[in-house]
């Protein structure tokens, strides 16, 4: 503990501060302005002087430490909170730093060196790659995620075998429906590179960025070279997927099966265009994601409906983490499933400790521990900002729900309630981002949501019950799917009543940033002031020491 000025500096504030410090250095320099001819930010290339300044303040950091306190008590005069001046500065050049390093380098082993602008026509290359993802089904046509392993430039050495350059970076192609490729099929594609650019006000590129991808081609000619390839774990995952999905056509009849698929493993192949619209008018397109911000409500649902069933806390919480793994593992543990699967079981776990308003570190040191491996996250995920805009919500909002439901004179059904003070904490923090990037937001979300998201974790749990029957006996499928059929239809059923309310969702052409700064301050400031306020901390912190 260190005291500095009359103020007490914990270790937990002092850790508290700087991941914060990270967070807000990552997050300013993600929004720094492109240099005037649209290449990397000028500030951001000299990254040796970033990681140079960072060992600097550092080694200071050290030096100071070494004195602390015992420098102060013996009147040097020299201040010991200056050590933590110096470590803070160190953080939040090293979020420069690890930002900078996190951008693409122009070099010849890069497949990105080979583009070309939209407007110049691009340039027509041979590239040799592994599909390195499962394959993204659209209506139309399927994107393909390509690690690149070689290139050549098609017009040279014609007649005669390419020559490949050994090249690294990933490829977005975009092709037909057919023929199917799979993950780890060694694909020669002949196309033209180009890099992504924004259109309709979406930053395709950024967009892209964020999984490292810097070329896109469409409509390619390709060449299937061989099967089999990439990580062994993962192909085994996808194949066991495919059957999975499989079963599901084969015991569900449309468009039962197109909704069923997407709750149990993310997408929406299949689904016609205008009941996507239906989902996202009703506030539903997130229950069909595998994002933080789905699992997490899951999550928390399910462990509120363990809790209404009689199961203790603990108890709880073991079922609700291994239902979390296995459905994890289930839609193939692709990077944004690992990283919603750490949002849900850091929910899950302060469920478990019932201590919802205590779990600010773990909160920005998951924050921090994500955008060190992917900087990229902060600013151009809108699912990671969900993801955590929702946690946010159950953490502090949920709390603050509860304890005015409970000052309200009306009958309180364990499971129901919970289930919309839940989506209701979830939507306070959310529904800002929601509108800014979406231009939609729902007025009937949190009705929709109570009448619809009970039935997602029921459904997704007779669909795993269901799937081992229909492998053993395929013909009498359409039995074992009967009861997640009920609920598909009574899903499908209730997002198209709601869907056609009148004024159950607003347009917004254009949402000033500037709104959503001041909505947050606001919220901020009426959280901290309904903790402070007697009633509610009373009734809070009786809950908390009841494990209630």
């Amino acid at each position: 503990m260190l005291f500095s000025g009359g103020i007490i500096f914990s270790k937990a504030k002092i850790f508290l501060i700087g991941c914060l410090t990270f967070i807000f250095g990552i997050g300013l320099a993600s929004f720094l302005p492109a240099s005037p001819a649209g290449g990397p930010v000028v500030l951001l290339q000299y990254k040796i002087w970033w990681f140079t300044a960072t060992v600097f303040f550092l080694i200071l950091t050290v030096l100071f430490w070494r004195n602390g306190v015992e420098t102060r008590t013996a009147g040097t005069g020299r201040d010991p909170s200056l050590r933590l001046v110096f470590l803070f500065i160190a953080i939040f050049l090293f979020s420069f730093w690890r930002y900078a390093v996190s951008l693409p380098v122009r070099a010849p082993d890069k497949i990105w060196y080979y583009n070309l602008p939209a407007q110049a026509g691009g340039q027509t290359v041979t590239v040799l790659g592994l599909v390195a993802n499962e394959p993204d089904i659209r209506e139309t046509s399927q994107k393909l995620e390509i690690r690149a392993q070689g290139i050549c430039a098609e017009n040279s050495g014609r007649g005669q075998p390419c020559p490949y350059r050994k090249i690294s970076g990933k490829l977005l192609a975009t092709t037909d429906l057919y023929p199917e490729y799979n993950y780890g099929d060694r694909l020669e594609i002949v196309c033209e590179l180009k890099a992504p650019e924004q259109f309709d006000d979406f930053a395709y590129d950024r967009y892209l960025a964020r999984y490292d991808i810097y070329s896109v081609c469409y409509w390619p000619k390709i060449t299937l070279s061989s099967e089999g390839g990439g990580n062994l774990i993962y192909q085994k995952i996808f194949a066991f997927k495919k059957i999975m999905a499989g079963l599901i056509e084969s015991g569900l009849s449309e468009p039962e099966s197109s909704l069923a698929r997407p709750i149990v493993f993310g997408g929406q192949k299949g689904l016609d265009q205008a009941t996507r619209d239906n989902f996202q008018k009703t506030g539903l397109t997130h229950i069909m994601a595998v994002s933080g911000f789905n699992i997490s409500i899951i999550s928390a649902i399910v462990m509120a409906a363990l809790l209404a069933l009689g199961f203790s806390r603990r108890q709880a919480f073991y079922l609700a983490v291994i239902f979390l793994a296995g459905y994890i593992v289930l839609v193939g543990a692709p990077a944004s499933a690992l990283r919603a699967g750490l949002m849900g079981f850091l929910v899950l776990w302060a469920l478990k400790l019932g201590r919802l308003n205590k779990m600010t570190n773990s909160l920005v040191l998951t924050a921090a521990v994500l955008l060190t491996l992917n900087p990229k996250l902060l600013r151009d995920d809108v699912g990671f900002q969900l993801s955590f805009l929702a946690i946010a919500g159950l953490v502090y909002a949920y709390p603050i729900l509860e304890a005015l439901w409970q000052n309200i004179k009306l009958p309180k059904p364990k499971g129901i309630s919970d289930a919309l003070l839940i989506t209701l904490a979830a939507q306070v923090l959310t529904w800002p981002v929601l509108a800014y990037n979406f231009s939609q937001i729902s007025l009937i979300a949190p009705l929709a949501n109570l009448a619809v998201l009970w039935a997602v974790p029921l459904l997704t749990v007779l669909i795993l019950a269901a799937l081992p029957l229909a492998a053993l006996w395929p013909g009498l499928a359409f039995i074992f799917f009967s009861p997640s059929l009920i609920l598909t239809k009574y899903i499908l059923a209730a997002v198209k009543y709601f869907a056609g309310w009148p004024h159950s969702y607003l347009t917004i052409d254009y949402l000033w940033p500037g709104w959503l700064v001041l909505y947050y301050f606001l919220v901020i400031f009426i959280i901290i002031k309904l903790k402070r306020s007697k009633l509610l901390s009373q009734e809070i912190n009786g809950k908390i020491q009841t494990g209630k």
